[in-house]
């Protein structure tokens, strides 16, 4: 039975029904009210939810005619979900239910790799430096005539400063730092998107890239067109888009939208549908930068069992940049650490995530 409080002088009662009282982290929770001894009609509820010793929470909103609620926990932990119920001549009573919340599926980290096992990308003593106007120009005629007096004058930003590392095949290797520290700036290098100011970058495989969300689509076009135009850029013929179509939209969870002009999308929907045409195959290399950030906490954890699907049982090679070091450290195996443009360290995942979350004390 349900507890239920805040009863007294009240003629019905309130009860709650969950979907389950166990679930897996990034399992959703689904609650139901339910009255008993009379008429339900005209009442309203409100859901909230309490982490087991306080410091978080939240609500639903206001009280709503809707008896069913659907909640996803933030991470693991024990959670009271509580529903006040308020009747026509506003008396309240409110039921509460616990709800734990465990471990997700177990992944482990690929092994670290042998030292005879294939390089696919070697950054050799690469750096990228970038030219900057050291005043601003309102015209193109304001740019030129400085130009003709030699008035130019530039500063020069070194966004990478003789960075070395290899990725072998198979690997889950991971790239952190500061925000503006060159990771994204390595990544499209890798990508073949930049080349290095110096140094060389040597890639072996095919690459499917999520560096930039919006890259590659024409935001005037629908969704579908945007799935053909996506995959052609990354070097997918007509017929094979027309092959598995139906589980890029699947794995996107789109359907609706198909017909809709991507600039009518969220961010979080673009990166559904990049993510869904990027991995419909195994690429040989798979970069992420920070693109799962931007979707909904399910279609992250989708996108993450995909990960980890390629990597367990496809030996796709990942690169993966993340602020969530939560994140490195489940998925990668080595990390490299990219601080204002040099490299601090690079190595196990472990030594080095211990080494940047510690960086500032």
């Amino acid at each position: 039975m349900s507890d239920t409080d805040n009863m007294a002088g009240v003629k019905w009662t309130a009860r709650m029904d969950l979907s389950d009282t166990l679930v897996d982290e990034g399992e959703p929770i689904f609650a139901s009210a339910i009255i008993d001894g009379c008429d339900p009609t005209g009442f309203a509820y409100r859901f909230n939810w309490t982490l087991d010793g306080g410091g978080e929470g939240g609500s639903s909103g206001k009280p709503q005619l809707d008896f069913q609620w659907g909640f996803v926990p933030p991470h693991r932990g024990k959670f009271l979900i509580t529903v006040d119920v308020f009747d026509l001549d506003e008396s309240t009573v409110s039921v509460s239910r616990w709800v734990t919340v465990g471990k997700p599926e177990e992944f482990t980290r690929p092994p670290l790799p042998s030292p005879d096992t294939p390089t696919v990308v070697a950054v050799n003593d690469v750096s990228m430096v970038f030219n900057i106007a050291s005043e601003q120009f309102n015209s193109l005629k304001e740019y030129f005539i400085a130009a003709a007096r030699h008035e130019l004058k530039f500063k020069e930003f070194r966004a990478l400063d003789h960075i070395n590392f290899e990725v072998k095949r198979g690997e889950a290797f991971g790239l952190v730092g500061t925000n503006g520290s060159g990771k994204s700036t390595m990544l499209k290098i890798i990508a073949g998107v930049l080349e290095a100011s110096e140094g060389t970058c040597t890639v072996t495989g095919s690459i499917a890239p999520l560096i930039e969300l919006g890259a590659g689509f024409d935001t005037e076009l629908t969704a579908k067109e945007n799935i053909y135009l996506n995959g052609a850029l990354l070097g997918y013929r007509k017929e094979f888009i027309d092959e598995h179509f139906d589980d890029i939209v699947e794995f996107a969870e789109l359907a609706d939208f198909m017909e809709m002009p991507l600039k009518n999308y969220s961010s979080g929907m673009m990166a559904r549908i990049a993510f869904a045409i990027a991995t419909i195959t195994e690429p040989d290399i798979l970069i992420v930068d920070e693109t799962l950030s931007v979707g909904d906490f399910l279609f992250q954890q989708k996108c993450e069992r995909r990960i980890r699907e390629l990597i367990e049982t496809d030996g796709v090679t990942v690169l993966l940049v993340s602020h969530s070091i939560d994140l490195v450290e489940r998925m990668c195996d080595r990390v490299c650490w990219i601080e204002k443009g040099s490299m601090r360290m690079c190595g196990p995942t472990d030594d080095v995530c211990a080494a940047y979350k510690n960086m500032n004390r």
